[in-house]
């Protein structure tokens, strides 16, 4: 019997998904939750946790924009956009192709 199992995302994958908007629009609210007097401890752990995973997405979010904001504009201005390096390999500072 070959049954197929759905797929269910994770937590992690359903907060990539999201629009970078609702992320936001989440963690502004879980700030007013917490400001509120009202709410019980655990509560407002789990709302904390929840708030420090998303400003870690949204913040990672934005580093990648403006990495990629970046190397438009280099490449805008005519310059090659600068790349990383992969681990293991040394900048040569040339301008040449690597022999492949």
């Amino acid at each position: 019997m070959n049954q197929e199992t759905e797929m269910v995302p994770s937590k992690k994958e359903e907060q990539k998904a999201e629009r970078f908007e609702d992320q936001l629009e989440r963690l502004e609210e879980i700030v007013s939750s917490l400001e509120d007097e009202t709410v019980g401890l655990e509560e407002a752990l789990g709302l904390f946790e929840d708030g420090m995973k998303l400003a870690k997405s949204c913040r990672a979010r934005l580093e990648e924009v403006e990495r990629r904001v970046q190397q438009l504009l280099e490449t805008d201005e005519g310059e090659a956009p600068e790349t990383e390096a992969l681990e293991g390999d040394e900048k040569t500072g040339t301008d040449e192709a690597p022999n492949w």
